[in-house]
């Protein structure tokens, strides 16, 4: 009941205007906070969005941003945000895609450190087989573009290097065998 109300929330904004309109950055990014407005009104965290369907229509919005006006300085935050949201509801392949986009297109992109760890541990934890080289290239670049990573931080990232052949739950018994 409630995906209907937002579909025809959805609709409802989407089709208010008779008149067609010219598609600028400006009411694209209007059409994303107007979605993220409705599915606020009605209780819906889109920060914890567990919903596929409106997480996924969500995540669409948003990357028309992207895909419409890919040189602007908001395609890079939108692009961005479509990786985040597909991470959380599980779509770890598509986010992946995403971000190796994000990466590639906007190297100067304020968030590049975040996203560079959001790949390593996706190919590291999430996508199935485990992909350690890309753990490692990302890992690597991470380090290499963020010299004044927290010192805990950096040394975790050092230690899976190091046992990069280890899967995730064996270094985490690594880990623990290391602290008794």
């Amino acid at each position: 009941m409630r995906y209907l109300f937002v579909i025809a929330l959805l609709v409802g904004v989407i089709s208010c205007s008779s008149e067609p309109k010219e598609v600028t950055e400006t009411t694209v990014i209007d059409s994303v906070k107007a979605f993220e407005d409705s599915l606020k009104s009605i209780s819906v965290d889109v920060n914890a969005l567990t919903d596929q369907k409106i997480g996924v229509a969500y995540a669409e919005k948003c990357l028309e941003v992207y895909h419409r006006f890919p040189k602007s300085k908001e395609a890079p935050k939108y692009l961005d945000k479509a990786h985040i949201i597909f991470a959380s509801l599980g779509m770890h392949g598509r986010s992946v895609a995403l971000a190796d986009t994000l990466i590639m297109k906007y190297p100067t992109y304020e968030n590049r450190p975040m996203v560079l760890e959001s790949l390593a541990t996706a190919y590291d934890i999430y996508l199935q087989p485990r992909k350690k080289d890309k753990v490692e290239k990302y890992y690597q670049l991470l380090l290499k573009e963020n010299p004044n990573l927290p010192k805990e931080k950096k040394e975790d990232i050092e230690f899976r290097l190091e046992n990069i052949n280890l899967s995730f739950e064996e270094l985490i018994m690594k880990r623990a065998g290391s602290v008794n």
